[in-house]
C-alpha cells in the first residue's frame, strides 16, 4: 500500500526512467525532434517539443505520468519548461495534441495496446507509431489514430507510387499541418501548404556541405577570371 502524503509536503516528480534504445530508434527519434524543433520555432513559436521525458498530468501524483518519445504542445509558456527534466502539464499551459511511439523490441507491445489509454486520459489529440524496422514489429512502418468522438479512429495512410524522394507511405496530421511520410529508413515531415520538406540534422549538414562547395567553386572561377585577365594584360599593355 502506498504511504499518504502529508499535507503540505512538497511533491516530486523525477525525471526518467529512460528506456533504453537502439541505434535505430534513437536516430529516428533525433530526426524528428530536429526538424520539428525548426520548423515549429519559425512558424509556431508558442509551440513545444518533447522528447522522451516524463509528461505529469494530474498535480500531485507523480505517478500518473508517460513519457512519449515524440510530442508536440501549443500554446505553451515556454519559460515552465525551457531547460527542465520533465514536462508539467499544469504549469506550461497546454496539453500535448501529438505524440509518436517508435516501436522496438521491448516496447511495441506496450505501443500498442497500453499507450492508447493513456494518451487519452492526457489528452492527446493524434497517436502515431512508427515502425523503424518496416514493420516486422507492428505489421506496418506507419499508423496513426486520432481521438474523436470518445474513442480512437485510425488516420488514413496510402501507399505512396515509387517516386524520387523515396516516400512510400504518407498520413496527414492535422494537429501540426504536416504530412508523415515514411521513406526507409527515415520518416519524413512534409508541409503541404508550402510544398516544403522538413529538414534534419543530416539535411542541414547537406545543405551547408553544398554550400561550401559552390563557394569553394565560386571561388575558383574567380581566380581563373582574375589570371586569365592578367594575362591578357601582360600580352596588350605595352612593354
Amino acid at each position: 500500500m502506498l504511504a499518504a502524503r502529508q499535507p503540505g509536503a512538497e511533491v516530486c516528480y523525477p525525471e526518467g526512467p529512460r528506456v533504453p534504445e537502439g541505434d535505430m530508434q534513437t536516430r529516428r527519434r533525433m530526426e524528428l525532434v530536429v526538424a520539428l524543433r525548426g520548423w515549429l520555432a519559425e512558424h509556431h513559436p508558442d509551440a513545444w517539443v518533447c522528447s522522451d521525458i516524463n509528461i505529469y498530468y494530474q498535480q500531485g501524483d507523480p505517478r500518473v505520468v508517460v513519457a512519449p518519445d515524440v510530442a508536440v504542445a501549443f500554446g505553451v509558456y515556454t519559460a515552465a519548461v525551457e531547460n527542465k527534466g520533465t514536462y508539467k502539464v499544469w504549469e506550461a499551459g497546454a496539453v500535448p495534441a501529438f505524440a509518436l511511439e517508435i516501436a522496438s523490441p521491448t516496447t511495441h507491445k506496450r505501443d500498442l495496446h497500453e499507450k492508447p489509454a493513456t494518451f487519452a486520459a492526457l489528452g492527446v489529440a493524434e497517436y502515431w507509431r512508427l515502425d523503424p524496422t518496416g514493420g516486422e514489429l507492428l505489421g506496418t512502418p506507419l499508423a496513426g489514430e486520432r481521438w474523436r468522438m470518445g474513442r480512437w479512429e485510425p488516420i488514413a495512410v496510402t501507399a505512396e507510387s515509387p517516386s524520387s524522394n523515396g516516400v512510400q507511405l504518407r498520413g496527414h496530421s492535422d494537429a501540426l499541418g504536416l504530412d508523415l511520410c515514411w521513406a526507409p529508413p527515415k520518416l519524413r515531415l512534409y508541409h503541404p501548404a508550402t510544398g516544403m520538406w522538413l529538414r534534419d540534422h543530416e539535411d542541414e549538414a547537406a545543405r551547408a556541405n553544398s554550400a561550401e562547395a559552390r563557394a569553394k567553386a565560386a571561388e575558383v572561377r574567380a581566380n581563373a577570371a582574375e589570371a586569365e585577365l592578367a594575362s591578357l594584360r601582360a600580352r596588350f599593355e605595352p612593354s
